[in-house]
């Protein structure tokens, strides 16, 4: 009986989609190269009629038993580049993480955070227990995630059930940003002055980072394990973790440090409310190039896999630069409000995967 649903399910697809979907074939056989009227693709065409019945559908990919929706389009120098947008949010996006299973947390202003399906654009987990808008996430080496607040606290998540396994509270201030060093210890930085290092096995403080004049804003951590950090009062510092000394200031910015990113090759970019972002020479403290193309203050900084560099501003635009020669190779302007985070998803093809969260 199970095989005459399915063969009778399939005649009646086939007849919907050569009427009414001759448009979203195209997309399958272009993108995916699956052919819709072979008989053994029943998922497929599961998958494109779930695509039929919601009005803003441009492209649905089948992987197993799910379907990913694809719901705009847009135009960049003449390449097509699907996407899809997450709307299920109650406050301002404030941050991105991308969980080692692939799925997307995003924080949020209201205390809140997400945990999102890529693949359908479903909210799998909703997070509660901050009091006050979540300013950073992090993914931790064991799969956890870190959750810095306005509230001065940090939060550990268990993503199976999403309970908190661990507060950690020592900051006298909003926690900012948050970075995973390379023995697993959690840096945070706060806008009390100060970067707290914590031992994440026994959530206690193995070191505090006290010498700064203004706000910590962004952290980063070097290819030999060094910590970069970034102020609002347009220095950045490297510090020496074995001591806790700084073993070198750079200053070339006019405004504070909203960003930090370390390039493929151990330089070190950094993104300012100047509207620049620098590339730096670590062995000696020197600019090695100042980009200059936004036309508001420069937020996330992320490293693509090819070694691109991506920017997000409050201009509301995304840029893809060559760090070869310092030029923007592709501008992403579909965002009505300034972008305040990225995040790169991690993967074997050589796609380009990048979300994005914007501020109202």
């Amino acid at each position: 009986m199970k095989i005459i649903y399915k063969f009778i399910f399939f005649i009646l697809s086939n007849k919907i989609l050569v009427c009414n979907c001759q448009n979203l074939k195209g997309y399958f056989e272009k993108y995916n190269r699956i052919n819709l009227n072979q008989n053994d693709k029943i998922n497929q065409l599961k998958c494109a009629l779930e695509c039929l019945k919601r009005g803003n559908c441009r492209m649905v990919k089948s992987k197993e038993n799910t379907c990913s929706i694809r719901n705009e389009i847009v135009f960049v120098n003449k390449i097509q580049i699907f996407h899809t947008t997450l709307n299920n949010h109650s406050s301002e996006v404030r941050s991105l993480a991308v969980l080692q299973n692939g799925d997307l947390a995003s924080g949020f202003k209201d205390s809140s955070i997400k945990i999102w399906n890529l693949e359908n654009g479903s909210v799998k987990m909703t997070l509660n227990n901050h009091s006050s808008a979540i300013r950073s996430l992090a993914v931790l080496q064991n799969g956890d995630l870190a959750s810095g607040s306005q509230d001065k606290t940090i939060k550990i998540w268990n993503l199976e059930n999403g309970s908190v396994k661990m507060t950690l509270n020592n900051h006298s201030s909003g926690v900012s940003p948050l970075v995973v060093l390379q023995n697993g210890d959690l840096a945070s930085g706060s806008w009390d002055k100060t970067i707290i290092i914590w031992n994440l096995d026994k959530g206690c403080v193995k070191m505090t980072l006290n010498n700064h004049s203004s706000e910590v804003q962004s952290l980063a951590v070097l290819q030999n394990g060094d910590l970069a950090s970034g102020f609002k009062d347009s220095s950045i510092k490297i510090w020496n973790l074995e001591n806790g000394s700084v073993k070198m200031t750079l200053n070339n910015h006019s405004s504070a440090i909203r960003s930090l990113a370390v390039l493929q090759n151990g330089d070190i970019a950094s993104g300012s409310w100047d509207k620049t972002i620098k590339i730096w020479n670590l062995e000696n403290g020197s600019v090695k190039m100042t980009l200059n193309n936004h036309s508001s203050g420069v937020s996330p900084l992320v490293v693509l896999q090819n070694g691109d560099l991506a920017s997000g501003s409050w201009d509301k635009t995304i840029k893809i630069w060559n760090l070869e020669n310092g030029c923007v190779k592709m501008t992403l302007n579909n965002h009505s409000i300034g972008v305040r985070s990225l995040a790169r998803k991690n993967k074997k093809e050589r796609d380009l995967k990048m979300h994005s969260a914007v501020d109202t």
